[in-house]
């Protein structure tokens, strides 16, 4: 049963760190198309939205906008109320950024990415270190 167990936690951590990287890959991705966009800072405030959360509302060639920025999952972007630069991209007005490089996208790849790559490492590791008891014991069952 233990043996079952550990299987199924094993195969568990593997296809969510496949999730990680696959999740991560496409914010990388998403990165470099618009990392290099034309983007205008402007000045935003930071107001609350009833249905959606903390948002950013602010004015682009005369039109009034509301976005939460691009890759900011905590909304960590300021109290309600401050005014807080953004930068916001060209072709798509209703996209917004908090830095201009686009690298918020990138941080939040990286992040993913990482964590995948070290469930796959302790993965392996455990893989090969269980091999090398099995084979151990194997050979000081031949000794005696």
């Amino acid at each position: 049963m233990n043996k079952i167990l550990q299987r199924i936690s094993r195969v568990v951590l593997a296809f969510f760190a496949l999730i990680l990287l696959f999740v991560g890959g496409m914010n990388f991705q998403r990165y470099l198309t618009e990392h290099k966009e034309v983007k205008t800072m402007v000045i935003g405030q930071v107001v609350k939205n009833p249905e959606r959360g903390k948002m950013v509302a602010y004015t682009f060639k005369g039109k009034d906008y509301q976005s939460v920025p691009v890759a900011n999952f905590l909304k960590n972007f300021g109290k309600v109320g401050t005014q807080i630069p953004v930068y916001v991209n060209h072709n798509h007005p209703t996209k917004i950024y908090i830095r201009k490089g686009a690298t918020s996208l990138l941080i939040l790849a990286s992040a993913l990415i990482g964590w995948a790559m070290l469930i796959i490492l302790v993965l392996v590791c455990e893989y090969w270190f269980l091999h090398k008891l099995k084979d151990m014991a194997r050979e000081e069952k031949q000794k005696y």
